[in-house]
């Protein structure tokens, strides 16, 4: 899964960047603001429309880059295989973009970065893939899995402090409508 790959390297050197100019510190909300993470009023007031891509890349801590590219090297390459390498990145993106915009919408004076959004939204995809191909056992047994999954991190998104469930519902959303409008590997 070339392009999963690449995203993980992409991430991984941008967390990378981030530890320098924080010396060594990712968590602060400073220096994300000036790194390019959603901040509604910079959005707003200064036209910074590449705000709602570049949080996709950028993470608060390690244990945020972590979980986040862990999820990404399990998920993407089920997600590459059903879309293809050129709309997997669209359905990435797409996703992440529309998870950081309903974030500006509803969140504009929360700082947020992570590839949640993104992440999300390769779910929302597969689940719309699995409905499709539900008449095939083994993609329905992964849809399944996939929705408990989603199910489970809306919960104790909800239930924890700190988390864009904005991005979230935002991202799994967009994952949807991508594969509804661009369909799947083929096709």
């Amino acid at each position: 899964a070339p392009v999963t790959v690449t995203l993980v390297l992409v991430s991984a050197t941008v967390f990378f960047v981030e530890l320098i100019f924080g010396h060594g510190q990712t968590a602060s909300g400073q220096l994300l603001v000036g790194l390019g993470a959603k901040w509604g009023p910079y959005i707003a007031g200064y036209h910074q429309y590449w705000r709602l891509v570049t949080p996709i890349f950028l993470h608060a801590g390690w244990l945020h880059i972590f979980t986040n590219m862990l999820t990404l090297w399990f998920i993407g390459p089920l997600a590459e295989a059903a879309f293809g390498h050129r709309k997997f990145l669209g359905l990435y993106l797409f996703g992440g973009v529309i998870g950081n915009s309903l974030s500006y919408l509803f969140a504009p004076l929360t700082v947020s970065v992570g590839a949640s959004t993104a992440l999300f939204s390769l779910f929302g995809g597969l689940l719309i893939f699995a409905s499709q191909f539900r008449h095939d056992p083994q993609i329905r047994a992964q849809g399944t899995m996939m929705l408990l999954f989603v199910g489970l991190n809306l919960v104790s998104g909800f239930a924890a402090n700190g988390v864009d469930m904005w991005g979230h519902i935002g991202g799994l959303a967009g994952g949807m409508i991508f594969a509804g409008m661009f369909g799947f590997y083929g096709r």
